[in-house]
């Protein structure tokens, strides 16, 4: 039986009975503002807090940005430089990503390549455990051919599963509302699927998040609603009222 890797989101870890199965590449997709990018920090927050190495790639924002938009929301971490400084959390941001993003549009196979070859380096260098990939959507636009997109995302899934990494990969979607959300077919090749949703208008809108699939664990098949708070985010109710602990 494999070990389970905590999120560390409050409740969030007993809608999977104890955590993501270890060595899992879960996609983490919704729409805009459901807080995809705050989950991924929080989750290697918690993992480097216990002395699991993570890092978090992003090809959408700077360093200097992501640090600070988690400051913003999650006030209560007040010990976020320290474990940069420790190189427990690293933050690997779009400044360093740009030097393969705007080289060659029209060979982004080799964009791509290059780009997983940079980052198996930082992991292995590392020796990091817990990886935040946010977003593999954006190298969607580099790639045009659908079936080009998908054979590289396999072999992103493979090489993070060669590093024994246990990845949430973010996946930006062009709704955040269930109703209209479609999966396309390169998302059943990942071990999981978390979809965070957001519904109705104004002050009044709410977050929700629901687990699509999860290989090697039961989980819950609720919809759960949750919210982002100066603690951390958290899940407000739990299937069959369990409460764990994180």
């Amino acid at each position: 039986m494999r070990a389970r890797i905590q999120l560390g989101i409050k409740n969030m870890d007993s809608m999977v009975y104890g955590g993501i199965p270890e060595g899992n590449q879960v996609a983490l997709a919704g729409g805009p503002g459901t807080g995809k990018t705050l989950m991924g920090f929080e989750y290697l927050y918690h993992n480097a807090k216990g002395g699991n190495i993570g890092i978090l790639f992003s090809v959408e924002e700077h360093t200097d940005k992501i640090i600070e938009n988690a400051k913003s929301a999650f006030s209560d971490f007040t010990d976020i430089d320290d474990l940069i400084k420790s190189e427990k959390l690293i933050i690997y941001g779009s400044e360093e990503s740009e030097m393969f993003m705007k080289r060659d549009l029209e060979r982004s196979t080799y964009v791509f390549t290059e780009w997983v070859s940079n980052m198996q380096a930082m992991i292995s260098h590392y020796h990091a455990t817990r990886v935040v990939i946010d977003a593999i959507s954006v190298m969607k636009m580099l790639i045009s051919n659908p079936f080009d997109y998908r054979d590289m995302t396999m072999s992103l899934i493979g090489v993070l599963k060669e590093l024994s990494a246990t990845s949430l990969i973010i996946v930006e979607l062009e709704t955040a509302e269930k109703e209209k959300l479609v999966f396309t077919p390169e998302f059943f090749m990942y071990d999981g699927i978390i979809a965070l949703y957001l519904s109705g208008e104004g002050s009044s809108r709410i977050q929700s998040m629901e687990i699509i699939k999860m290989r090697g664990t039961a989980h819950s098949f609720n919809t759960l609603p949750y919210e982002i708070t100066s603690s951390g985010i958290r899940v407000l109710e739990l299937p069959h009222g369990e409460d764990m602990e994180l």
